[in-house]
């Protein structure tokens, strides 16, 4: 993946607090995200606010995302899912985060285990591409075979379909 875009792990962006700029005050986390998987673009984040609440938060009102939280606009730029109809249609991005990655000959070559973001700015995150999910000595070295979304060939319902090419070098 040497030519892919410098990219923001999903797993450094999950749970970051979410602070609201008009009132300085922190709203909830990140707990997942919504995208579209024909455009690769994330539409907006689901906000975790309290032990069973959730909102929405939508890519136009977010200004960062930083090491250490997410800011956006307004307080009322939190809505319920349901709201939107783009949000209700979308994939989440915990249901392919369990997804299988199957070659198109019909290997199962891993599971995904991040998905990686291009952040060019707040208002335009794209899904880069995925790592698949390692053994022990992934997690020692921090070094997960990945692959970009040009090379996804389908979403399943629960397999990401990739050529048979490129599942030979990930499970070199």
């Amino acid at each position: 993946m040497e030519n892919m875009p410098a990219a923001k792990k999903w797993s450094d962006i999950k749970g970051l607090t979410a602070v609201t700029m008009d009132l300085g005050k922190k709203m909830g986390v990140v707990d997942d995200f919504y995208f579209d998987p024909q455009s690769h673009s994330v539409l907006g984040f689901d906000i975790k606010t309290g032990l069973f609440g959730h909102r929405a938060l939508l890519l136009q009102s977010i200004q960062g995302i930083g090491e250490d939280a997410l800011t956006f606009t307004q307080e009322d730029a939190l809505i319920k899912e349901q709201d939107n109809p783009a949000l209700s249609a979308a994939f989440k991005g915990r249901d392919v985060l369990s997804y299988h990655v199957l070659s198109e000959g019909g290997t199962v070559v891993g599971n995904v285990g991040n998905a990686l973001f291009h952040i060019e700015l707040p208002q335009a995150i794209t899904i880069a591409g995925y790592e698949l999910a390692g053994g022990l000595r992934q997690m020692i070295s921090r070094h997960y075979p990945a692959f970009t979304n040009q090379q996804i060939i389908r979403y399943g319902q629960d397999v990401l379909v990739i050529p048979d090419a490129v599942a030979v070098e990930l499970m070199k």
